[in-house]
């Protein structure tokens, strides 16, 4: 995977180093790599880091040289391509596996399964999560074939344009049809894996629409799409039970009336799912707007609840 860069005329006498850097934001760490490698180039030749550019001549980085040992075993397994690029790899995660390997799985999850169709198609095993989702929660996983481009993925990802989108069912009603929720999450006990609203935690902020709701055996569900600008663990999760109103299926959060309610659809994981991510490309400067399937069969079945609830009752 290589890198180029045309050097402009306000680069004349700038070295390679500084270019590398500060220009296309490769990490200090990087750069020493390529230059262990002798990867970096100029018009094709290699050439040291201190070696000035002149204006039209082509820098180019082999990032593949730059690239630390994987930290996983790359293995076969069904995928689900969303988009592929040189540089990114979208895929659709179903709910019940894990995003990325952890103490206690180290085989198996999305990301072995990433790197073993990467490994296989283009002979480079390596892929990096930019976003990363709960076990229980379905949809669009970005993963970068490089850690400089995860680098810059994510920086995009802070930008305004940016824009991360779930759809979710929940047991019960928010506030209003539309709205921000603002609350600060943390950590329930140091050490647990559950949070929940707290005035010492760290903001997040979640915006949502509720797009329909209808009343399924005397409880009202609500199809709710929410758009995140902050990322913190189990946000969505955290907010709408804090408001009363758990995702259906969620038995962490959930309540005994929305656990009721899950057992009662036959629903046995969270109904959250990840339907589109939108940023910038870091590297074509296109907007991308990749966008995510519902595939799960217990998410599917809530449609088709709506569906048929509303055929008969219409909306609420």
């Amino acid at each position: 995977m290589r890198l180029v860069y045309l050097a402009r005329p306000e680069d004349g006498g700038r070295k390679v180093y500084h270019v590398l850097k500060n220009t296309l934001s490769l990490s200090a760490e990087q750069i020493k790599r390529l230059k262990k490698a002798g990867a970096v180039y100029v018009d094709g030749s290699p050439v040291f880091m201190d070696r000035p550019l002149s204006p039209g001549e082509t820098l180019s980085a082999d990032l593949s040289a730059a690239e630390p040992e994987p930290e996983f075993p790359p293995e076969r397994g069904e995928l689900e391509v969303l988009y592929e690029s040189d540089w990114f790899l979208a895929v659709n995660k179903p709910s019940g596996m894990l995003t990325h390997p952890s103490r206690g799985k180290f085989t198996g999850t999305l990301a072995n399964y990433a790197s073993g169709y990467v490994l296989q198609k283009y002979g480079e095993p390596n892929v990096h999560c930019v976003n990363r989702l709960d076990r229980g929660t379905s949809g669009l996983v970005l993963f970068a074939r490089s850690a400089h481009c995860k680098n810059l993925a994510i920086a995009a990802l802070r930008e305004p344009e940016a824009e991360k989108v779930y759809i979710a069912y929940l047991a019960g009603e928010l506030p209003e049809r539309r709205g921000v929720i603002d609350l600060p999450i943390d950590r329930e006990r140091e050490g647990f894996q559950k949070r929940v609203v707290r005035d010492t935690g760290k903001r997040a902020v979640t915006r949502y629409e509720v797009l329909r709701m209808v009343k399924i055996y005397g409880e009202t569900v609500s199809e709710v799409r929410f758009r995140l600008e902050t990322g913190r663990t189990h946000q969505i999760r955290v907010h709408c039970s804090h408001l009363g109103a758990p995702i259906i299926g969620d038995r962490l959060y959930g309540d005994s009336r929305s656990i009721a309610l899950s057992d009662t659809l036959g629903i046995p994981r969270m109904l959250l799912h990840a339907s589109s991510l939108t940023l910038r490309d870091p590297l074509t400067h296109r907007l991308l707007t990749l966008e995510a399937p519902v595939r799960r069969p217990e998410m599917t079945k809530m449609v088709k609840f709506f569906h048929d609830f509303l055929l008969t009752t219409g909306p609420q």
